[in-house]
């Protein structure tokens, strides 16, 4: 393997250290203070010194895994899919703002499919992460993360949990409960009158429904009846503003 390695090398300056740290770390099964050179972590960042210093960094707090930095994602690529244990990819944030980074780490977990993925980068917008996490990375650390945050998320990655920093948690969680809860109250509406609601929300007249839609106008008002009804509303203009209000949270 090209690219800078590590490895951990015991010492009597390392013997002893935080004994909290070292029961979480044992917890996963991968700090140690003794090397195991079978687990690599990739470390992909742009800027040299900052990417040797993360990997001397981790070796140096008990991450018992061998180091292999990388300036780019396609320094990787060529590489079996063996050769990693865990990748951590460090964003220039400005790349964000195309969308190019959230494409090429989705490339990056398919070439990878068995390597988790990890994120840091300074912005940590929900909208950001989420993107991400979408695209099969298993943990988004903020770009300020200690040491002892990113052995954490590595060590979650191994374990086969998804690593998110608990300030950017709840909001994430609050968003994907919100957006759950309101699929939820779509499904009352069965697949033809989610489509009479589409075509009712602009204001349409039964007939007008039934011809964009094709259906007999009878059926139509079958349809919008049970739509009232749904909504408990008592006519069409309440049902459509109950309705717009309901697919505006949505959106």
């Amino acid at each position: 393997m090209s690219g800078i390695m590590y490895e951990r090398i015991p010492d009597a300056d390392h013997a002893v250290y935080n004994r909290h740290a070292a029961a979480r770390r044992a917890a996963f099964h991968i700090a140690s203070t003794e090397p195991r050179p079978q687990r690599t972590l990739a470390i992909i960042d742009g800027r040299a010194i900052a990417r040797e210093q993360l990997s001397r960094g981790l070796i140096s707090n008990g991450l018992g895994l061998r180091m292999a930095t990388y300036g780019s994602v396609e320094d990787i690529e060529a590489y079996e899919a063996t050769a990693f244990s865990v990748i951590l990819v460090c964003v220039d944030d400005s790349r964000f703002m195309d969308n190019s980074i959230v494409l090429e780490i989705g490339a990056l977990v398919r070439r990878f499919p068995k390597v988790p993925v990890i994120v840091q980068a300074k912005l940590c917008g929900f909208q950001q992460i989420l993107s991400v996490l979408q695209q099969g990375a298993h943990g988004y650390l903020p770009g300020n993360a200690g040491i002892s945050v990113c052995i954490e998320a590595i060590s979650m990655a191994l374990a086969g949990g998804v690593f998110v920093a608990a300030k950017n948690l709840h909001d994430i969680q609050s968003i994907l409960g919100t957006n759950h809860h309101q699929s939820k109250r779509l499904e009352m509406f069965t697949r033809r009158e989610r489509e009479v609601i589409e075509v009712l929300r602009q204001g349409k007249a039964n007939k007008t429904i039934a011809y964009a839609l094709r259906l007999a106008p009878n059926t139509v008002k079958v349809h919008v009846r049970n739509i009232l009804k749904k909504v408990r509303a008592t006519n069409r203009a309440e049902a459509i503003y109950k309705i717009n209000a309901m697919f505006d949270e949505i959106a």
